[in-house]
């Protein structure tokens, strides 16, 4: 009878123990950030700025730079650069191309690392 008690505590001991990880799981998603990853493929500099959940205000040189953690949410995206000429920006997928020197994404989704670029 002792060993049968023994037999079931160390099967309910067992069955439990998947549900700690679980838990665990969850707790580390909460930790979980995103961010913004900016390419500049000029050698000049810009900055950028995002108007949302959590406003960004931020210079950037030749290469590009990364900003964060940022908040899931929807933004405005305000992409400058000094580079001379046509450029191409992209901001999640999204490509404006033009002169002026900026563009402007509106209402972007951001819900994971995003993704900008100058060219």
């Amino acid at each position: 009878m002792k060993k049968l008690i023994q037999l079931l505590l160390f099967c309910t001991v067992l069955a439990v123990l998947p549900l700690q990880n679980t838990k665990a799981e969850i707790n580390v998603r909460k930790f979980f950030s995103i961010g913004l990853n900016l390419s500049n493929g000029t050698s000049d500099n810009g900055s950028i700025y995002l108007y949302g959940p959590t406003p960004v205000s931020a210079y950037f040189g030749p290469g590009g730079s990364s900003y964060g953690p940022l908040t899931a949410g929807t933004y405005t995206v305000i992409i400058y650069t000094s580079a001379p000429g046509s450029r191409t920006f992209r901001f999640n997928g999204q490509a404006i191309t033009t002169s002026s020197g900026s563009a402007t994404f509106n209402n972007v989704s951001i819900t994971s690392t995003a993704f900008a670029s100058v060219n």
